[in-house]
């Protein structure tokens, strides 16, 4: 468990809510930084737990998150909807183990201006320092905004093409949306004999299967045309993806109301993986990946190791968390449902497999 001191100055909530404000940051128990703070997130905005992003305009942290990177910006996440505090960790833990690229996280226990405010997740921001850290060469990002982002021509709003072809992601740094537009274009005009050659030049098909499978494993409803990242290697001129968001899974959805088990499809949905599913290679690839992770990194046993070290670590702060949505007598309860969701979602998904 990590500690995050910010120091906004007087009535810190009530100027956060107009915008940026100034002030000065500890991370780990470490020399004091300054930092821009600021309340992020969509319709979590509402909820009295609210989310932060912090800024480091002058000096990047030496410090972590992880421990030995440099960061510029750290999101601070409250996942209040969430009565375990662990939904969203557990994810982004997955998606490691299955070897697919994911912002780093901890748990977190922040202090603003002197008054605890709750145990948050800490993620790393999916920037230039994202890939600096990972060794990747240099590379334009998108992060995946809205439903337009959903690899297909069409917008789900207006059912009419996209103008631009972009649309629905947002460029980190001004980032170039030309190859953006070159990929989904020649994804969705290429005809079925061309796909997998022009899906093995843009993508890391493989990769993208690992992270398809995490999703529909932790039931992201919202993880396949929105709530993502792409970037683009320079080197390779591939694109790989990245996740982002996951605290309504496992078993609830946006609002923190319990989601039906089988809510997610076993292929989740959107253009490119639909294109994809027309070929039988992509399908026997995506079930071998599926079912090696279900024996293993996906297992009861692996994930259940996961809960217990990341209950341990959260337990005793959940006290001193006024905000959160469960209590420390639930928290057991709330974990054990967490589990068995989990056995559930897999013996589900491997009756899907076998007809796949």
């Amino acid at each position: 468990m990590l500690q995050c001191d910010l120091d906004l100055g007087d009535d810190p909530w009530e100027r956060l809510s107009l915008g940026h404000v100034n002030g000065a940051m500890r991370w780990n128990g470490g020399r004091p930084v300054m930092v821009a703070a600021r309340i992020r997130g969509a319709h979590s905005r509402r909820y009295p737990k609210k989310s932060l992003q912090v800024d480091l305009p002058r000096e990047r942290l030496e410090d972590g998150p992880p421990a030995g990177h440099t960061v510029r910006r750290i999101h601070l996440n409250a996942d209040y909807i969430d009565p375990t505090l662990m939904r969203s960790a557990l994810s982004y833990r997955l998606f490691e183990d299955l070897n697919v690229p994911g912002p780093r996280c901890r748990h977190a226990a922040l202090t603003v201006s002197g008054e605890f405010a709750g145990v948050y997740v800490a993620l790393e921001s999916v920037d230039s320092d994202f890939c600096r850290r990972r060794g990747w060469a240099p590379g334009p990002i998108f992060y995946a905004v809205n439903r337009n982002a959903n690899f297909g021509l069409i917008s789900p709003f207006s059912r009419t093409l996209k103008q631009p072809l972009e649309m629905g992601y947002k460029p980190v740094d001004k980032a170039d949306a030309a190859p953006l537009r070159q990929m989904i274009m020649d994804v969705n005009l290429a005809s079925d004999r061309a796909l997998p050659r022009v899906a093995d030049r843009w993508l890391d098909v493989p990769e993208y299967l690992r992270w398809l499978a995490v999703a529909v494993f932790v039931g992201n409803r919202d993880g396949f045309v929105h709530n993502y990242a792409l970037y683009l290697n320079s080197m390779d001129r591939k694109f790989r993806i990245i996740p982002w968001d996951y605290d309504a899974t496992w078993g609830i959805d946006v609002h923190g109301r319990p989601a039906r088990l089988d809510r997610v499809p076993l292929q989740g949905w959107n253009k490119l993986t639909h294109l994809l599913f027309q070929h039988a290679r992509y399908r026997r690839l995506y079930k071998a990946i599926f079912l090696e992770a279900l024996a293993g990194p996906l297992a009861p046993e692996a994930v259940g190791d996961h809960v217990d070290d990341m209950r341990a670590a959260i337990s005793p702060w959940l006290d001193q968390d006024r905000h959160k949505t469960g209590t420390p007598d639930s928290f057991p309860a709330d974990t054990r449902a967490l589990r068995r969701w989990a056995e559930l979602r897999r013996s589900l998904l491997l009756n899907g497999l076998a007809a796949l």
